[in-house]
């Protein structure tokens, strides 16, 4: 991965001065809501959790793959904000199975969920599939978390005039705008080429994350889209900024890349703490109205990349769905008839 070439793409001072804004604490009584938030075991994601635990919710449910590591944090933020009611479920998102099963689950027990978080991601540089028989980064960021994420939408609370949840929140990220075009767009299946052994060169597996966060905003957008605000999930989606989650470093492959890694969070980054601000704000504040279907940073609504918003991305964004779609209602059936109330 260029290093050189990604800190010169990012290092402009609007976002360089972004980085070093201290953010707004969050704060909003959320008694009674439930807050569902994935790969919260660690990083911004557990410091989200925390966040949510003093806000008085009444369930905080961690869906985590490392369940050992996710009931130590249940009960790190259990003691720590004094909250008594939050649990660690498994969910595994390179597991459609795991999915569904998470799903059940919150039908079964017939919780009605007010907050989505899909914070779990992915990075790797090599073509790694799952054994559903898909490329890991585009499994885990991607379908993975739009299967969550539609199975859970007929469990949603209903909105309210005075509080402005239930919402979806999405994340990705500033390496969208990285991305001029997709070019398996030229594809006739889109996801069908990106998962493509063959076609997933290294070069090309270097910016993997960056596509699927694009793709993030693009299945945002489209399901933004397709829901009623006023009768179903607001969705969100929040850049949380450079964070020093360690998350880069898992992939660097060489001693230049680790130091410049090691330099640029020293000098720029977050902390998993300042980052998980964004995400807890995208979740609990603005009217639904002014943020459904948007793209949040540094705590307020900016443009999308140019691609996103282009004929070609619009178009893009349409296959997208329909792709998606196909695929996910071959994994679980409750997909098709939750895709035909939207």
């Amino acid at each position: 991965m260029d290093y050189l070439l990604i800190l010169r793409r990012v290092a402009t001072w609007k976002w360089i001065r972004d980085q070093y804004t201290r953010l707004e604490v969050p704060s909003r009584d959320l008694t009674g809501k439930t807050v569902v938030i994935t790969g919260a075991n660690r990083g911004i994601g557990n410091e989200a959790a925390k966040h949510f635990a003093q806000l008085n919710v009444k369930h905080l449910i961690l869906g985590c793959r490392k369940v050992d590591a996710g009931n130590e944090a249940a009960q790190r933020i259990m003691d720590t904000t004094g909250c008594s009611s939050v649990a660690c479920w498994p969910l595994d998102l390179a597991s459609f199975n795991s999915i569904s099963e998470f799903a059940t689950r919150i039908q079964q027990e017939n919780i009605s969920v007010d907050i989505l978080v899909g914070n779990a991601a992915y990075m790797g540089l090599n073509y790694v599939q799952t054994q559903d028989g898909w490329e890991t980064g585009l499994q885990v960021n991607c379908l993975g978390n739009f299967l969550l994420t539609l199975l859970l939408i007929p469990h949603f609370s209903r909105p309210s005039e005075t509080v402005s949840i239930p919402r979806v929140i999405f994340l990705s990220s500033i390496t969208h705008y990285f991305l001029s075009r997709i070019p398996e767009a030229d594809a006739p299946n889109i996801l069908a080429k990106l998962n493509d052994r063959e076609h997933c060169s290294s070069s090309l597996m270097q910016q993997r994350y960056f596509v699927c966060k694009l793709l993030i905003v693009l299945f945002s957008r489209e399901l933004a889209l397709r829901i009623d605000a006023d009768i179903g999930p607001t969705v969100v989606v929040v850049d949380p900024g450079y964070c020093s989650t360690g998350l880069y470093h898992e992939i660097a492959p060489t001693f230049f890349g680790r130091m410049l890694q090691v330099v640029t969070d020293f000098l720029l980054a977050r902390t998993p703490e300042m980052g998980s601000r964004t995400i807890v704000h995208a979740a609990v504040h603005g009217q639904s109205k002014d943020v459904h279907g948007k793209y949040l940073d540094t705590q307020k609504v900016e443009r999308e990349s140019d691609y996103a918003l282009s004929a070609e991305g619009v178009a893009v964004q349409r296959r997208l769905w329909d792709e998606i779609v196909d695929i996910l209602k071959q994994v679980d059936s409750r997909v098709e008839s939750i895709v035909r109330t939207l």
